[in-house]
């Protein structure tokens, strides 16, 4: 048989989806949301603490525990590294350009060793330094989508 060379048809689609955050996901998103409360699960084995809370620990492969067996986090924390962002681009979840500077951080939530990625309030880079207190500042209740969003970012405390 004869090698033919393919045509390439060069396409854009649009597929709109659902994703199940699943048993878990769904009550820590429920949580945050309804009373702006963060939790963690922690491995009855190792120790080893989750946020997102997880169905199984990644370290040693065991069921993690379910509610209300959560570990409440922050909402205070501190900051162990952040990025400043000054290139301007957009949200691919929205399509609207965000605003820069614009200051993410690792921040290691009171209550557990764990760790959250999320937007900083700060973004004057003279005023940001690793160990920073912050605290999240939520968005009022009726606005709260049980989303992550819901933080609206981290605020420094002192």
């Amino acid at each position: 048989m004869e090698k033919q060379e393919l045509l390439v048809l060069p396409m854009r689609q649009k597929t709109p989806y659902n994703w199940s955050a699943g048993i878990y996901g769904s009550k820590f998103f429920a949580e945050l949301g309804e009373n702006a409360k963060i939790y963690a699960n922690k491995c009855t084995k190792c120790g080893f603490c989750c946020i997102y809370p997880r169905v199984v620990c990644p370290r040693c492969s065991i069921r993690m525990p379910y509610w209300p067996d959560w570990v409440e986090v922050g909402p205070g924390g501190t900051v162990r590294l952040f990025n400043i962002v000054e290139q301007p681009f957009f949200n691919p979840n929205t399509g609207e350009n965000l605003k820069v500077p614009m200051t993410t951080g690792l921040i290691e939530l009171d209550g557990a060793p764990v760790v959250l990625t999320h937007y900083l309030e700060e973004t004057d880079q003279e005023r940001l330094r690793l160990d920073m207190r912050v605290e999240a500042i939520f968005k009022p209740k009726d606005e709260r989508q049980a989303r992550i969003s819901d933080i609206l970012h981290f605020r420094t405390i002192e």
